[in-house]
């Protein structure tokens, strides 16, 4: 099951290529510990509005803070506020092959320019 659907990722093919800066985007949270989605998507608008592109989820480390539902949710929430997908790289990787699968899979049905990947563990 995940080597079909890593096939049908890999040959997914990319009409261009994600290019210039990708700013590690902060998540922002509110006082229950919540995401802050609607501050979430204002920033990410607003750095879009800079010219940069989105490392969503990953590269500030507060990915692993995050559930993959709240990932799904808050990637769900860009895409229908209308956030370009194509200036994206949300982080997928988990420690979870199936979570790490299942972000993927969003991600790239969303159009995303890539994901923000872990190594392995244990090999």
């Amino acid at each position: 099951m995940y080597y079909s659907l890593f096939r049908r990722i890999h040959r997914k093919e990319m009409t261009q290529r994600i290019r210039g800066v990708l700013a590690p985007v902060l998540t922002p949270f509110k006082a229950d510990l919540s995401p802050d989605g609607q501050r979430f998507i204002a920033h990410c608008k607003w750095l879009l509005s800079q010219n940069c592109g989105l490392a969503v989820f990953g590269t500030n480390s507060e990915a692993n803070s995050l559930s993959t539902e709240e990932r799904a949710a808050l990637l769900d929430a860009l895409v229908a506020a209308g956030v370009d997908t194509s200036r994206m790289m949300p982080g997928a990787g988990c420690c979870s092959i199936t979570e790490t699968v299942k972000l993927t899979a969003q991600a790239v049905a969303y159009g995303c320019a890539g994901v923000l990947m872990l190594p392995p563990f244990y090999l």
